[in-house]
């Protein structure tokens, strides 16, 4: 493989892209600010998973296997600490004093001292035998676990909590051994990874939501990238996606229903964080950055891992008509070999 060491400035000044539900702004600059940390908005298929004891990692009100459950004269169904539906309880929509309330922002615990990750790897996306899907991170029981999603995602019927279903949703594929993100992009679009860090051990995991890591035993991360990203955007001469390392202090806070902190972010300012070009040919090319070309100036707090491809809207005169007028383009483009550096 042939190795590409960017040498790319960063930048900023450009208006703040800002995440509800998964939905994006966008910003024509060819850098662009971070996309939200590890799992935000995401379920267990795009950003979280669903621990053995309950919980998961997204902020959609997922119900667990533990927490609350139905009365027998309705109660209501609590979802903001997971609850169940007892099947001795009474109904959700007739039962004396019934509610149907969900909280599609609940608490999540967080963890903003970084946690070392179990190992350099991040993941070759290689699934073990008996597994469903490739470790992130690492197995269950690691340190570090987690998984990858992308935005928009098709969503068939949307639930109480789910983002207005987008025409140009793309998917991603984690059972080749890599991961592989396809569709047609028409809007804000990308991926990344979530993660959880355990606070408890191996045995007995106790996963924290949404925490940070602790790279700083590392120079970089690296990666290969091969297929198509899009069109060529000036001065480009190949298709390109947008890669960035978000920080607490490149990424914005952010409250849950009840007014408390759900992530370690802390900027305030107008603009947060930026993201590096990354080119992208038919040809499978393994790209390093070390932590000062993607900006981040304390490795030891890494609170998200992220990419996007290039702004439609930007490709047809941005935002000079309202609302935008997108130029879409299809994009097949595979990650592999994702990992921490020392060099």
């Amino acid at each position: 493989m042939t190795t590409r060491r960017l040498s790319v400035s960063r930048g900023v000044g450009f208006r703040t892209l800002l995440l509800t539900t998964l939905a994006f702004g966008c910003s024509s600059s060819v850098t662009k600010n971070n996309p939200a940390g590890n799992g935000d908005g995401g379920d267990t298929a795009t950003g979280g998973t669903t621990g053995a004891a309950g919980g998961d990692s997204s902020n959609r009100g997922t119900q667990s296997s533990a927490g609350g459950n139905l009365g027998a004269t309705g109660g209501s169904v609590s979802v903001e600490t997971g609850g169940t539906v007892s099947n001795t309880g009474g109904d959700s929509t007739t039962g004396t004093g019934a509610s149907t309330t969900v909280d599609c922002n609940p608490p999540v615990a967080t963890q903003c001292t970084g946690t070392t990750p179990p190992a350099a790897l991040i993941a070759d996306f290689s699934i073990a035998t008996g597994s469903t899907g490739p470790a992130v991170f690492g197995p269950w029981g690691q340190s570090v676990y987690g998984g990858a999603y992308i935005y928009p995602r098709a969503i068939t019927t949307p639930g109480p909590c789910d983002e207005t279903p987008s025409s140009y949703p793309v998917t991603q594929n984690l059972t080749g051994g890599n991961w592989n993100i396809q569709g047609t992009v028409g809007t804000y679009s990308g991926g990344g990874l979530w993660w959880n860090c355990n606070a408890g051990t191996t045995a007995r995991p106790n996963y924290v939501q949404a925490c940070t890591i602790d790279a700083s035993a590392y120079t970089g991360i690296s990666f290969t990238v091969s297929g198509n990203a899009g069109p060529a955007v000036s001065p480009a001469t190949t298709g390109s996606f947008f890669f960035s390392v978000s920080t607490p202090s490149t990424m914005k806070p952010a409250l849950d229903s009840a007014g408390n902190p759900k992530s370690c972010g802390t900027c305030t300012a107008t603009t947060c964080g930026s993201s590096v070009s990354i080119p992208v040919s038919a040809a499978a090319t393994t790209v390093k950055l070390t932590w000062a070309q993607l900006g981040v100036t304390t490795p030891d707090a890494i609170s998200g891992i992220a990419f996007s491809f290039t702004d439609p809207c930007s490709l047809n005169g941005g935002y000079a008509v309202t609302p935008c007028n997108p130029t879409t383009f299809p994009v097949d483009m595979t990650i592999d070999d994702l990992q921490f550096t020392t060099d």
